[in-house]
């Protein structure tokens, strides 16, 4: 198994990967060929087929996991793959070199003691029974899901467990706001951080090699996610209404934004120290993967598209070698 951080302009290659996005393109000339991009769990890097179109693209799907043989070249600063040969995996291939949790990215933390502080925390910190009940009922419900969904497909988190590594950031940031500002209702801040991604649960299809669902196209997590919050709130005899409505504006305003998918902009203080620290702890991972898959040698990483600018990856350890200012005691 070669790995893609590990692969060197010049190399011949035959290794495993997962193909996580494939279309079709058009030469200068006309003529069609194949772009694909492969991952594994140690990063991405795209590749292009030039001959056997038709078979590729009828025989390997997005998601599936693949056999792959091809060069790699340099090509405008990047590297990238030129594809020869390329097959869907088969049993034989798990006694020569194959295992499917090497292309799958996962999270750095250990599972089970993100769930265990997750669990502990909402113990030890919610004072209303009827929340800690709904949220109690809600992570029994869907215990498998959070500790091994993605976050997301592309943008940040992506990757198995980072629905939990970010909840857990969340919730945790979220309590430090709490106690910062006393005024806050911590409650809502505590249900906000569990409840503010849930509908991700249905809107993705699986844990690896994510996909949006019908329901999750057509709706979305937001709706999705305020609708489990009403069918578990029913579960709960006597559920109170006003509470209940502000919770479900928690999740409807936590994008922040109209323009980035939010019915409501937040109009409640919970709702937006929510949002900023849902947006923050996203744009840090963002920030981190993107400075984890750069191979270039370069100060700046490429332009990423969701952050909207290319990275600074200088050497920091440099400036401290600046002359230090004297105290006035010196």
């Amino acid at each position: 198994m070669r790995f893609i951080k590990d692969l060197q302009e010049g190399e011949f290659v035959i290794s495993y990967s997962q193909v996580r996005s494939k279309e079709i393109r058009l030469k200068r000339n006309g003529d069609p060929y194949l772009r694909l991009v492969f991952s594994d769990s140690t990063g991405r890097i795209e590749g292009k087929m030039w001959e056997n179109i038709e078979g590729c693209q009828k025989e390997i799907h997005e998601g599936d996991f693949v056999k792959y043989q091809g060069a790699v070249q340099i090509y405008n600063g990047s590297k990238e793959l030129i594809v020869q040969q390329i097959r869907r995996t088969i049993s034989q291939d798990c006694g020569n070199g194959f295992n499917l949790r090497d292309l799958i990215a996962c999270t750095e933390h250990d599972i089970e003691e993100m769930w265990r502080r997750l669990r502990s925390l909402v113990l030890e910190h919610t004072t209303r029974p009827c929340i800690l009940q709904l949220l109690n009922n809600v992570l029994d419900g869907n215990e498998e899901q959070i500790k091994s969904y993605p976050a997301g497909v592309e943008i940040h988190h992506n990757y198995w467990g980072g629905f939990l590594e970010h909840g857990l950031s969340v919730l945790e940031s979220a309590l430090f706001f709490a106690d910062k500002y006393p005024d806050l209702d911590k409650d809502l801040l505590i249900a906000g951080a569990i409840l503010h991604d849930i509908g991700k649960l249905e809107e993705l299809s699986r844990p690896y090699s994510p996909s949006y669902t019908a329901r999750g196209q057509l709706i979305g997590h937001v709706v999705l996610g305020c609708n489990l919050l009403r069918s578990e709130a029913a579960r709960i005899p006597e559920f109170p209404a006003n509470l209940l409505l502000l919770l479900e504006h928690l999740i409807l305003s936590h994008q922040g934004q109209l323009e980035w998918g939010s019915p409501k902009r937040p109009k409640i203080p919970e709702a937006l120290i929510l949002h900023y620290i849902d947006d923050l702890d996203a744009k840090m991972n963002r920030f981190s993967l993107v400075l984890k898959e750069d191979r270039e040698d370069s100060d700046f990483t490429q332009f990423d598209r969701y952050l909207g600018r290319a990275i600074f990856k200088g050497d920091y350890e440099n400036s401290r070698d600046y002359p230090l200012v004297a105290s006035p005691s010196e």
